[in-house]
């Protein structure tokens, strides 16, 4: 593997690494004599004390090793061109020693990071749609290219319309998808049905943008994962919002876990994850390329913000603050993908 194909997996690991950490220490029965640092929460009367300090203190483990890895770079390739199995045992075994080191740390410590993870987990949120549009406008493009070679190929139309037809369905199970869960939130999360109304009214009318002549970049594809992953940040949104029937006791979503998993695992295979906020149809590909520092600085400071995501999936807290910053980025994450439809027009000689 080369090392700037390494290196992006390099960072997965590290997350993966700290997600493994949070919930098999969640099995631990109890501290047994200890009352330092972590072993505070069997005497807190908190009873998420345990699970909320776990995801704490796995993400500063995680968070130090980003920030060791940017800073061993210092600008060359050198760290990532050495035994590319030395160095993923090493990030597991230094990740897993700084964690079990700041076990023993107080609890105190760590309080703060659930501020400041609010807002920068919000960030992620936003990036994650940068993410979904690259790779939803990628599939696209990609089948849509198969199909004009399958009639290239076979001088027939069947071909090309059988990959169309994959393209459409999908989109359509996409759609059907999100209706049911905007149906379902409306049910069950009354209170939110004006963020679920706002969110498909916003999903279709950029829906039917996309598929305009108007529009030269837009597919219909794109803006189904887009209103699909619309309704999940309202479903997320949801679920923290104070109510009499909202629980301070909100269990940790597999499919919370699923979701940024896929799009870091999707950053890790995709050059250039951000070139469609220009609306930019097709740029130099560089897998090729060898390691580079900025770049590798760049996917640091995203994972970094996934970071903080991760820990709101581990540690969900229930707060009207949050309810208003996860709501805001359902409508910022729209106005991103509104951008990549618009850009062609508002920049249509863009270089970049």
């Amino acid at each position: 593997m080369q090392s700037r194909q390494f290196s992006h997996w390099l960072l997965v690991v590290v997350q993966a690494l700290r997600v493994f950490w949070a919930l098999l220490l969640r099995l631990v029965p109890g501290c047994g004599q200890l009352t330092i640092g972590i072993c505070e929460c069997e005497g807190s009367g908190n009873g998420e004390c345990w699970r909320d300090q776990l995801a704490f203190r796995t993400e500063v483990s995680s968070l130090l090793m980003y920030t060791m890895l940017a800073a061993l770079t210092c600008g060359k390739s050198s760290l990532m061109q050495r035994s590319q199995i030395v160095l993923l045992l090493s990030v597991i075994g230094i990740q897993s020693l700084i964690l079990w080191i700041i076990l023993f740390f107080p609890n105190a410590i760590f309080v703060p990071l659930d501020i400041f993870s609010m807002f920068a987990s919000a960030a992620y949120r936003v990036l994650q749609a940068v993410l979904f549009i690259d790779g939803a406008y990628n599939l696209n493009d990609c089948l849509y290219d198969s199909a004009v070679q399958a009639r290239r190929r076979s001088m027939n139309s069947q071909a090309y319309r059988g990959r169309l037809a994959i393209m459409i369905s999908a989109s359509i199970a996409l759609l059907l998808i999100s209706l049911a869960g905007s149906i379902y939130l409306c049910v069950a999360y009354p209170s939110v049905t004006w963020c679920v109304i706002s969110a498909i009214v916003g999903s279709t009318l950029l829906l039917l943008l996309s598929i305009t002549s108007w529009c030269e970049h837009g597919s219909l594809l794109t803006s189904a994962v887009m209103f699909a992953y619309s309704i999940y940040l309202c479903g997320q949104t949801a679920r923290i919002q104070p109510t009499s029937q909202t629980s301070e006791d909100l269990p940790t979503t597999m499919l919370g876990l699923l979701v940024p998993a896929v799009s870091l695992t999707y950053f890790a295979i995709s050059s250039s994850p951000a070139r469609h906020l220009a609306g930019v149809i097709s740029v130099q590909r560089t897998e090729g390329d060898d390691f580079e520092a900025n770049d590798f600085y760049l996917r640091c400071f995203v994972h970094f913000l996934a970071d903080f995501y991760v820990t709101s999936v581990l540690a969900p807290r229930v707060s009207w603050l949050r309810f208003n910053i996860r709501a805001g980025t359902v409508f910022a994450c729209l106005v991103v993908y509104a951008w990549t439809l618009v850009a062609p027009k508002i920049l249509p000689d863009r270089n970049f």
